[in-house]
């Protein structure tokens, strides 16, 4: 009884093409119009073509339709973005006397003046300091003194101690005129001519620019005060922002080309590093940080800069951007069944580059896709379905016709 149901079923069996929906044929076989192989249909099933659109040849013509393959590509993308240039905090020296005293002369004119290394900044008069020289002339002329009595004779114990004990005390003191600021030169004219000097040069220790000044000639100074600010600009950082659509893209190492917003001529080639990076809780945005060479005074702190990302290589399932269909309901594809018959299929999408856009799921490798003239296959496919739910059931029709 079983083998006859089977039989009885195989015998009810009915097949038709999915794209030419009215052929129907109770055997195997293939499509007479398009060559596809036929479909097996369950007993009462019919094939759902309202999501497919027909569009004979010439139309696909006109409406410039052109169809490619989804392939496994090298997606690249270039990341315009901007920068914010800053000091470098490690080349910013900020200037506080030593010792109390009064500034004798004041050579700096104001707030961004550039200084150079070895350059005199202020004169000060110190007594402290005048103090500091006496002690120091001092134990020079006690060091003197006892190798001149000792010359020619072997130094005993007493006298090796004595010397060793003023070698470590004059040590001393000249460190503490070295922290004091006074140059290097300027203390060894000191240990040369044994005469204090009244007043003492402070000179600047690299190149700069002078970015915040609070004294005068004449002013009293002491060790709380800070006198002046004064920044090496040969190297700053970059604070490049980047959009949070755009992290998927980075990677350490890429590479960045930063153009000037002073003179949008003098660009700098650097590496990204994302261990830098920090977020910006009120804009939302991602904060990268990179060291620039300043050539020229072109990336200046405070100043803007464009910024080019270049992306790393991205090797995966795309088609081209111009294929996707964005909608409020999700991203779709047109994809080409073959002789002329065109479906639309949902996607997820992922990374964009310029020209192609990453398929996540929806597609497979080597699918036909409309590349020109979706918009127009789409409509096409949705005036279909419309009007295949319209259209009155022949049965339905039947039956008020008899009534």
């Amino acid at each position: 009884m079983v083998q006859s149901a089977e039989a009885d079923a195989d015998a009810d069996a009915k097949y038709t093409c999915p794209m030419h929906p009215d052929i129907v044929q109770d055997h195997p076989g293939t499509c007479p119009i398009c060559g596809m192989t036929l479909v097996k249909l369950a007993n009462g099933e019919t094939i759902k073509h309202s999501d497919l659109v027909h569009v004979d040849i010439e139309t696909q013509q006109r409406m410039g339709v052109r169809l490619e393959p989804a392939a496994v590509t090298d997606m690249h993308r270039a990341i315009n973005t901007f920068a914010t240039i800053s000091q470098d905090e490690s080349r910013t020296v900020s200037v506080n006397s030593k010792v109390e005293g009064w500034i004798k002369h004041w050579y700096v004119q104001g707030v961004g003046q550039r200084v150079h290394k070895g350059q005199v900044l202020y004169e000060l008069y110190s007594p402290e300091l005048q103090q500091r020289q006496r002690e120091y002339l001092d134990l020079l002329t006690r060091r003197d003194a006892m190798q001149e009595k000792n010359k020619g004779m072997e130094m005993s114990g007493p006298n090796v101690a004595m010397m060793g004990s003023l070698a470590k005390e004059r040590f001393r003191v000249r460190d503490r005129l070295l922290a004091a600021d006074i140059p290097r030169d300027e203390l060894e004219l000191l240990e040369a001519g044994r005469r204090v000097q009244d007043v003492m040069p402070v000179r600047a220790t690299q190149n700069g620019i002078v970015t915040a000044t609070s004294a005068r000639e004449g002013s009293y100074v002491n060790p709380m005060q800070q006198l002046l600010v004064y920044t090496d600009n040969s190297r700053v950082w970059a604070e490049v922002t980047v959009f949070p659509d755009q992290m998927s893209w980075l990677k350490n190492g890429d590479e960045i080309v930063l153009t000037s917003g002073l003179d949008n001529t003098t660009q700098l080639k650097s590496r990204i590093n994302l261990s830098t990076l920090q977020i910006d809780a009120a804009s939302r945005t991602a904060k990268l940080r990179l060291p620039l060479s300043n050539v020229g005074d072109a990336f200046l702190p405070g100043a803007y800069a464009k910024a080019v990302i270049k992306s790393g290589v991205h090797r995966t399932l795309s088609v081209p951007r111009d294929a996707v269909i964005r909608t409020g309901h999700g991203e779709f594809v047109v994809v080409s069944e073959g002789n002329g018959h065109f479906r639309s299929v949902p996607v997820a999408i992922g990374i964009e580059d310029e020209h192609s856009v990453e398929i996540r799921s929806g597609l497979t490798v080597g699918a036909s896709i409309a590349v020109n003239g979706q918009f127009l296959l789409d409509a096409a496919s949705s005036l279909q379905a419309m009007q295949s739910r319209l259209a009155p059931n022949p049965k339905e029709a039947e039956h008020k016709a008899d009534m």
